[in-house]
């Protein structure tokens, strides 16, 4: 840098030089000073130049040591599972180990918290599931330590469709069943879901403006509790993620009604879409890595750059695979967008009719 900038001070003066040359008194002064003022433009150029490489080169050598990574759900979780897969990999492309720390409580806010208020350092992360914790400021308000403006994306690894479940003998064999079902029965049919406040809660208050029905919604703490139900012909229905149950499906033990992703997925081909059935809404749960707001970009994206190889690594994909990890990749920008577009959906959602 010091010798494009001895470079550009110098043709400047050489410029200067040659135009005293072949001009006149008058002329030499102007053609002088222009040339002055080149010389301070190209020494002020240099300089910026400097400090953007400084500023470039500062996080050169991050990661220096281990990086916290919150997760805000009981070990062994899907969350968990999710999480640890990812980072076991991505750390690979780092050169630095994560140390995963289980935060659970709360539905998530206490990790999700504990994420939000860690120093913006590049040394504490964590897995964010969406929609949940968008929901918690919206429908909780002040009982929640943080906004979604607390947080800097980092990228999306998990897109999870919601669906419906009933056992292969269920009189209810289709989306339309369903429906005309509860119908028949106001507040007759049980369905099992994950509590209030979450993405079931909301899509089943949807079912219910959408059809002018009333369900008889059974709240349970997590998808075996759920399941179990289920088998044991306590509820109907159990409304939970395709990861899930897809295991239940494959061995014949469930059959699934319809999914909440735009489109079919490859997960479950053969299952169509709660749009395909005439129930315009989707339902998909996203687990992905985020860090405090303000950490600096260029740790963010050192560590999109990362994750991106990670999922890219055909050895995590067969990992993830047979995880039932339905992959769907988000950088930054893209997540951030996402983030931005649910809030500004599910506020809207809350403030019309709050689930």
């Amino acid at each position: 840098m010091r010798k494009r900038l001895i470079g550009a001070l110098a043709m400047a003066a050489v410029s200067a030089s040659l135009a005293a040359c072949s001009s006149s008194s008058g002329g030499s002064a102007d053609t002088t000073a222009a040339a002055a003022e080149d010389g301070a433009a190209a020494e002020g150029e240099a300089e910026g130049e400097a400090a953007e490489s400084a500023d470039e080169g500062e996080y050169a050598s991050y990661p220096e040591r281990a990086i916290e990574a919150i997760i805000a759900f009981d070990p062994g979780g899907g969350s968990d599972i999710a999480a640890r897969s990812i980072l076991s990999y991505t750390e690979e492309y780092l050169g630095e180990p994560f140390a995963i720390e289980n935060q659970p409580g709360a539905g998530g806010v206490v990790g999700w918290t504990a994420i939000a208020h860690s120093e913006p350092d590049g040394y504490t992360l964590g897995m964010i599931n969406l929609p949940s914790i968008i929901f918690n400021p919206i429908t909780m308000g002040d009982q929640v330590n943080y906004t979604m403006d607390d947080f800097a994306p980092i990228a999306n690894f998990v897109s999870d469709p919601g669906t419906f479940a009933v056992l292969p003998d269920s009189e209810i064999q289709t989306f339309e069943d369903m429906i005309n079902k509860a119908k028949e029965t106001p507040n007759g049919l049980r369905i099992a879901y994950s509590g209030p406040g979450t993405s079931e809660a909301l899509t089943l208050r949807r079912m219910e403006q959408t059809y002018g029905i009333e369900l008889r919604e059974v709240p349970f703490d997590g998808t075996g509790p759920m399941l179990t139900a289920l088998l044991g012909k306590q509820v109907d229905v159990m409304c939970a993620n395709v990861s899930e149950i897809v295991g239940q499906y494959e061995g014949g033990a469930v059959k699934l009604l319809a999914v909440g992703a735009e489109e079919r997925i490859d997960m479950v081909p053969d299952v169509p879409t709660y749009i395909e059935c005439g129930f315009e809404q989707t339902q998909v749960a996203m687990r992905g890595m985020a860090a405090p707001a303000g950490t600096p970009d260029e740790i963010i994206q050192k560590l999109a750059a990362a994750m991106e190889q990670t999922f890219n690594n055909p050895e995590f994909q067969e990992a993830a695979a047979s995880q039932n990890l339905p992959l769907d990749f988000l950088g930054p920008e893209e997540f951030q967008a996402e983030i931005d577009r649910q809030e500004q959906f599910y506020t809207e959602q809350y403030a019309e009719n709050p689930w």
